[in-house]
Order: structure tokens, then C-alpha cells, then sequence
């Protein structure tokens, strides 16, 4: 048994838009967890960038979009004890992913001086062929 990609999304942002959008009250509350609005306390706006891309990229790998009641705060993103990022889905958009099969997210961040770009993959777990 193995894993099979039910979804694949990307995202890419202008990072001077989300350096503007993060100037306005309540915008990082509303779009980040307390998590990672610890963590990105003191980063640079490229970082907060590549994890609004990668909210984005997750919403089009579990094919969702907003219309299901999932919101920003519905994904996580956050680093593993090595540095390589990782997605906790919370509320409607676990229950989404859980409904859907999938049980797994691989995210890739990345940035240059103006763009910020992420890519997410669903995976679920590959049901064992029937045997006769």
C-alpha cells in the first residue's frame, strides 16, 4: 500500500500586497493562528507572504475554496524541530479533508524579492487491491 495525490494546489503573492494588507488592523488576526502569529513575530514580510500563499495553495489541494465554511485560521502553518514546514488543519477544514480521505499535506514554500509562492499535495492512503 502506498499514497495517492487526491489534490495539488499553488499560490503565489506579492509581497509588498501583504506588506500593505498586514499595516491594516486586525488583517494578521483574521488570516493567522496565534501559532503562527508567534512565530512570525519579527520575521520578515516574506515569511508572512509564503504562509498566505500556503493557506491558499492548501484550500485548492483539498478543492474546497471558502465554500465550505473554511477559513484562513482553519490552516496552520507551522515548522517541524527541523525547520521544514508543515500543515495542521483545524475545524471545517479538517472535517473537509477527513470527508474527503485525505490524510496527509505536503507544503513547499518559497520566496524571491517580490513574490512569495507555495504548493501543497493531498495525499491519501491507497486502499489494498481486492483479492480473489
Amino acid at each position: 500500500m502506498g499514497q495517492r495525490i487526491v489534490g495539488i494546489g499553488i499560490d503565489m503573492i506579492e509581497i509588498p500586497r501583504i506588506a500593505k494588507a498586514l499595516q491594516r488592523r486586525g488583517f494578521a488576526a483574521r488570516i493567522f493562528t496565534e501559532a503562527e502569529q508567534t512565530y512570525l513575530q519579527g520575521k520578515p514580510v516574506e515569511s508572512w507572504a509564503a504562509r498566505f500563499a500556503a493557506k491558499e495553495a492548501v484550500m485548492k489541494a483539498l478543492g474546497c475554496g471558502w465554500q465550505k465554511g473554511i477559513s484562513f485560521r482553519h490552516i496552520s502553518v507551522t515548522n517541524d524541530t527541523m525547520g521544514k514546514p508543515q500543515v495542521t488543519l483545524l475545524a471545517e477544514a479538517r472535517r473537509w479533508a477527513l470527508a474527503k480521505g485525505i490524510d496527509e499535506l505536503l507544503i513547499s514554500l518559497s520566496h524571491s524579492k517580490g513574490h512569495a509562492v507555495a504548493q501543497a499535495v493531498a495525499l491519501r492512503e491507497e486502499e489494498p487491491p481486492c483479492e480473489s
